[in-house]
């Protein structure tokens, strides 16, 4: 296992009180805490398609995420998914709706 080098006196305290020098555990926490936040990335991820597939909406995300619709809004834009699918047959639709 490598040795622990940084100049970053708040790593360095962590490693040392909380972890006690054992480079093992502090590696191993680490590889854990991504693994947690790749879950939680997927999760949204996974989230916000169904949303752009039509599947759920923004509340229903927010909800299951526990966030406001805002913080939902900041992940689409996160993700590149649009907010809105504009295709042909809306357009024709909102035009055909506009000019009766």
């Amino acid at each position: 296992m490598p040795n622990l080098q940084t100049q970053d006196a708040y790593i360095m305290t962590i490693f040392e009180t909380q972890f006690h020098n054992d480079s093992s555990k502090f590696f191993d926490a680490v590889k854990n805490l991504f693994k947690t936040e790749n879950k939680a990335q997927q999760q949204e991820y996974n989230l916000l398609k169904a949303y752009q597939e039509g599947d759920l909406s923004i509340g229903q995300i927010a909800k299951i995420l526990d966030v406001d619709k805002l913080e939902v809004m900041a992940l689409l834009e996160k993700y590149n998914i649009p907010f809105i699918t504009v295709d042909e047959e809306y357009l024709n639709q909102e035009f055909n709706a506009f000019n009766s």
